[in-house]
């Protein structure tokens, strides 16, 4: 009898080429090493900001969250505040006033290690898709300076808090190993929608991440997008059912808000590519036009017209679909952030770059990885120039980060920075003026008197009702022998307000030394008649 050899089996002494050729070199996984040094660049970068004291500023009037508005962390559970708050992150800020250490140093350091925590994850994300250069896509993102409004000022944990969630869901999400995997990323997905807008792209990333694991694609492989779709459009039907109207506000116009979303789209993408510019609040150019051109505003989606059809003509390659992974990941995920307007502390609009923080993973692994996979393709001599340029990459990028945390870490380097980029805001000055006052005797303040006069007089001029920074005008003038200016302010004092007591002794006190022992008499007349 004639044996009969199965095809599916190879000879004795052949390889199987098809399976050779079907066998994929992943790339090397992070190391115990490469974590700690994670952990300890992000700690280092970022330890300045520990040291600043100042957290939800009294001269901050835009509310930053809801926690500012609760008694107790229950509020944040209510049903309405579910669905329009982030009760984990509310909650956590009653918590650690509970820490008995300084409020501000444990604000911003459990942001930082809920940021080491999302950094992490994203690292695991581009580990479990074997992209090249995951690494040292994850460093850049932590190390980001765009990222250091997000950790320092008040209120924006939410963000970072979304982050984790989104990344959490789409990690079960891609492993998918069994049923348990997909209980997780259901539930990691219905929580990060709860919490924030953006998570609702989850089902789509998904989807596209299907699209480049799957080597032959099949309908049968996208089942598992299906449920998540219909609980993201469940719980978006659900949360803007209840949503409160807000009485009171201007509707802003069409033209308005798409001229918004260009400004913002094109100011974050700046701040994510080339953050040299950075600060706590940017100024909104509110001047710029509704049209197609530099100043505005349908440039700046434009300019991703070319990779999308770059990347349409190769979609059979899987690099090309990892492009465009990662080019609708971030436009999926900014789209929230950009269709929302920003506000400088005394309410005028401005850029806020926390608004790029949970799509900012997305753009910085998307150009890190396409880079290191370009230069690994080059061989030996690439892999040497790829750790030269990563290495350059990351001084600089630290440099920035590390110079701008230092820029903000001490109060009145902060509040002086403020007030350079907006001279026509009165909140800063008076915030530096108080640091001086209290931190600062006259011989050992950074300013003379002829100087903090000069801040004091930009206060007034906008703002005339602040009777405490007049009667600190009026103690300058004094302590600068500016007496004519001094007894001009005293006496303005003395006649459109009522004083207390105590400044009632003050300004009779400085009567009396330049000569008016009448005035002075009618001044404590008024002290005790109060009484």
């Amino acid at each position: 009898m004639n044996r009969i050899v199965s095809p599916s089996k190879s000879k004795p002494g052949k390889p199987n080429k098809r399976r050779k050729r079907s066998t994929a070199v992943a790339p090397p996984r992070a190391s115990l090493r490469a974590y700690f040094a994670l952990i300890v660049l992000v700690s280092l970068v970022f330890s300045p900001l520990l040291i600043s004291d100042v957290l939800w500023s009294d001269f901050d009037s835009i509310e930053r969250s809801a926690f500012q508005s609760m008694d107790c962390w229950q509020q944040a559970w209510t049903l309405d505040s579910i669905r329009q708050n982030n009760p984990i992150a509310i909650s956590s800020y009653f918590f650690e006033q509970t820490i008995p250490l300084p409020t501000a140093t444990v604000h911003r350091g459990i942001n930082i290690l809920l940021h080491l925590f999302a950094a992490m994850l994203l690292l695991k994300n581009l580990e479990l898709l074997k992209f090249p250069a995951a690494f040292s896509a994850t460093l850049i993102f932590a190390l980001h300076p765009a990222t250091i409004q997000t950790l320092f000022w008040a209120g924006y944990r939410t963000e970072i808090i979304a982050l984790i969630f989104i990344l959490s869901a789409l990690y079960f999400a891609s492993r998918n190993r069994n049923a348990r995997d997909y209980i997780a990323t259901i539930a990691l997905t219905t929580i990060a929608c709860l919490i924030h807008p953006a998570a609702f792209s989850i089902p789509v990333i998904l989807a596209l991440t299907i699209l480049v694991k799957e080597r032959s694609l099949h309908v049968e492989s996208f089942n598992r997008v299906l449920p998540l779709l219909c609980l993201c459009l469940f719980l978006g039907v659900w949360i803007n059912a209840g949503s409160a109207h807000i009485e009171g506000v201007d509707p802003v116009s069409y033209t308005d808000r798409i001229n918004h979303a260009g400004q913002n789209m094109a100011h974050f993408t700046q701040q994510a590519l080339l953050p040299i510019d950075n600060a706590l609040f940017h100024p909104f150019d509110t001047d710029a036009k509704y049209k197609f051109g530099t100043g505005m505003n349908l440039l700046p989606f434009l300019l991703f017209v070319p990779f999308f059809i770059f990347t349409a003509y190769n979609i059979k390659k899987v690099w090309s679909r990892a492009i465009l992974l990662g080019l609708c990941s971030y436009l999926a995920l900014i789209v929230y952030g950009i269709s929302q307007d920003g506000y400088f502390i005394n309410g005028a609009l401005a850029h806020e770059d926390h608004h790029l923080y949970v799509a900012l993973p997305m753009i910085v692994t998307l150009v890190i990885t396409a880079l290191g996979r370009i230069i690994y393709s080059m061989g030996i001599v690439g892999k040497e120039l790829w750790v030269m340029c990563c290495s350059l990459l990351l001084l600089v990028e630290i440099t920035l980060s590390a110079a701008f945390a230092y820029s903000i870490a001490e109060p009145n380097k902060m509040w002086t920075g403020m007030s350079e980029r907006w001279p026509n805001a009165w909140e800063p000055k008076a915030a530096l003026i108080d640091r001086i006052d209290f931190s600062n005797s006259s011989e050992d303040s950074i300013y003379t008197n002829n100087q903090l006069i000069t801040i004091l007089q930009d206060i007034l001029e906008k703002r005339p009702d602040l009777v405490e920074r007049r009667k600190q005008i009026a103690r300058t003038f004094d302590a600068a022998g500016q007496r004519s200016n001094a007894l001009r302010e005293y006496k303005r004092i003395l006649r459109e307000t009522r004083p207390d007591n105590e400044f009632l002794e003050e300004a009779a006190r400085f009567l009396d030394k330049v000569g008016l022992s009448w005035d002075a008499t009618k001044t404590r007349d008024r002290k005790n008649n109060t009484q």
